[in-house]
């Protein structure tokens, strides 16, 4: 038979805790994760970045931005040195 201290048990105890809620957090994100895997099928990715640079500039308290890019199939390749398809507002 082992004894335990009661420090022992507590630290146990907490660190089932802790897994306890990093799993539900897991879970929460996967369902949030299918949802805006979703919403960007819907939606377009474009689309859904201008909205979260929109959130982002609107809740963060530093100022801020977001700044994002979908690089070129031809600046990916490497034959064409801008990343943006063009200059256009989207």
């Amino acid at each position: 038979m082992i004894v335990r201290e009661p420090f022992e048990i507590a630290y146990l105890r907490n660190q089932a805790q802790r897994e306890s809620a990093e799993d539900a957090q897991a879970e929460a994100w996967g369902f949030d994760r299918l949802a805006l895997e979703e919403m960007v099928k819907s939606w377009g990715i474009k689309t859904i970045l201008h909205e979260i640079a929109d959130i982002h500039e609107r809740i963060s308290k530093d100022g801020s931005k977001v700044q994002w890019a979908i690089p070129s199939r031809a600046y990916l390749s490497g034959h064409y040195d801008n990343p943006n398809p063009c200059d256009c507002e989207f």
